[in-house]
């Protein structure tokens, strides 16, 4: 469990022989084998203990055998400590009350120390040594980096369905497409520290990450930038998306992205009341539609360039505020990383498939942004070929996370090195269909992501026709397939992925599969 370590591990030879993504679930296994183990031992020694007093007739008693010695007492601390560990980690209890879980699995500290005392004069210490000397080094040095690296917010952005993004300064961290952090905000938890793939490319000058708001410490995050909204001294870019623009940039200096003007909408399907977003979709139809919609997304960037602190506010009821009236800064962040993913490996293969679900989407965004730049620098010096991106998304509105990004490599892959799909599995309203249908051209982009190249899907994908088609048209090839999403998805994956690399073995086609969890 020591992400320090598994990094390191990533950088050897080990990754062809260990699945490096798979340490949280061997982390279980042996939990598990360890319980077992200790369940075993006590119902042993509960069975020699009820002998013993059926034999001496009541003279000693099973209480007196199991607590009148030390080893007795000593050994039922260890198994209360054992059992408080077990129900904190259970998932439910996990999520709800973190801080719990975290404080209570130190209780194995707890454990080890006891073992010394339960058993005198055990080898335990030698066994103990090796894995703790390497967790010591590892919090040593995740403390005192952590402690140190506390950057300057420059930007917090609100996205459709309930997702923020948090721009931070660089100060030199350098790392991998992919990757992670782990983000502590001193002022809601000292305790808590939760993972978050960089969205940001390792070519940009500031680092990304898009928080899915859900759990209690996402939510009291966007409370805390609610509730210390400033006024900056100098006046800050307030941009709506409703409000047409003659251009718009993806990335300051870096990437610019020509917009047209948005669509004309019909009145009747004008937004009201909280309906923000369900003028920007289009199916078939013969409208002329353009790259900029409406989406229901409220930015705020900071125009200030001449450094110093840039405060941000976030507010979340998607009508164009008024200035904020407060003065004030926002929360301090300390940022532990960064930490190896599997995603970092995507530049080591010459085919790839990057599959993501919902917010998964994040490390295959870093990956999207390091290929526009490489697309831009040297195509020589690039090991990467293909890219095949799916992105499976419930909500329409998902779409707009990164929809720029993908209008800018729509423009720039002249090689067709990026082909894009993306579906949409929920339902769509009358609205939305009839929408979407008046504001589609035949000719033009694509009506829900604005990509001229990739139209949009509506329903599952079907993996097996995918595999099938992009294996008979890569023979002789390892393609790398980089999977984040929800586990039902996953298993889905995993077994069209079995199925075609036994079905294509004849044409010495394999799928190199990667995978990591989202939220």
């Amino acid at each position: 469990m020591s992400p320090t370590l598994m990094s390191l591990l990533r950088r050897t030879p080990l990754t062809r022989i260990l699945v490096i993504e798979k340490n949280v679930h061997a982390h279980k296994v042996v939990g598990y084998t360890l319980v077992s183990a200790i369940i075993t031992h006590v119902v042993t020694h509960y069975y020699k203990f009820h002998q013993l007093e059926v034999k001496s007739k009541g003279k000693m008693t099973f209480i007196m055998l199991a607590f009148h010695k030390q080893t007795g007492i000593i050994g039922h601390c260890m198994l209360a400590c054992l059992v408080f560990m077990m129900a904190s980690a259970m998932p439910i209890v996990r999520r709800k009350m973190f801080e719990l879980f975290y404080l209570l699995h130190h209780l194995s500290f707890v454990i080890v120390i006891l073992i010394f005392f339960h058993i005198p004069g055990t080898s335990f210490k030698y066994y103990i040594a090796g894995p703790g000397a390497i967790y010591v080094i590892d919090r040593l040095y995740r403390f005192v980096r952590s402690r140190t690296n506390r950057p300057e917010i420059l930007s917090v952005i609100e996205h459709p369905s309930n997702v923020i993004e948090l721009r931070f300064a660089k100060r030199g961290m350098e790392y991998q497409v992919g990757q992670f952090i782990y983000l502590n905000v001193p002022s809601i938890s000292w305790f808590q520290w939760h993972p978050f793939t960089l969205t940001s490319a390792p070519e940009e000058d500031e680092l990304s990450v898009h928080i899915y708001v859900a759990g209690g410490w996402t939510k009291q995050l966007v409370l805390q930038f609610k509730e210390r909204a400033v006024r900056m001294p100098k006046k800050l870019d307030i941009v709506h998306h409703s409000v047409p623009v003659p251009a718009r940039t993806y990335k300051r200096d870096l990437l610019s992205l020509e917009l047209q003007q948005p669509i004309s909408v019909p009145a009747h399907l004008g937004r009201s009341g909280s309906d923000m977003s369900e003028n920007y979709h289009n199916l078939s139809g013969s409208t002329q539609a353009s790259r900029d919609f409406l989406p229901a997304e409220l930015d705020y960037y900071s125009s200030s360039t001449g450094g110093g602190n840039v405060n941000m506010a976030l507010n979340q009821n998607k009508v164009l505020p008024a200035a904020p009236v407060s003065y004030g800064s926002l929360p301090t962040i300390m940022v532990d990383g960064p930490y190896g993913a599997p995603t970092q490996h995507v530049f080591d293969f010459e085919r790839v498939i990057l599959i993501s679900s919902g917010i998964g989407v994040t490390p295959m965004s870093s990956v999207l942004k390091s290929l526009y730049y490489q697309l831009n620098a040297a195509p020589h010096q690039r090991k990467l070929k293909k890219v095949y991106f799916l992105w499976v998304c419930r909500d329409i509105k998902a779409l707009e996370w990164f929809r720029d990004l993908l209008a800018a490599l729509d423009a720039e892959d002249a090689n067709n090195i990026l082909e894009v799909r993306t579906y949409l599995t929920d339902s769509l309203s009358v609205d939305h269909i009839r929408n979407i249908s008046l504001n589609q051209d035949r000719n033009g982009p694509d009506a829900v992501t604005g990509l001229y190249r990739s139209p949009t899907y509506y329903g599952r994908p079907n993996f097996d026709k995918i595999f099938e088609d992009i294996g008979m048209r890569n023979p002789d090839t390892d393609i790398g397939m980089f999977f984040c999403g929800s586990k039902p998805l996953g298993r889905t994956i995993r077994s069209a992925k079995n199925k075609w690399n036994r079905e294509l073995s004849h044409r010495n086609t394999r799928f190199v599969y990667h995978e990591e969890k989202s939220a």
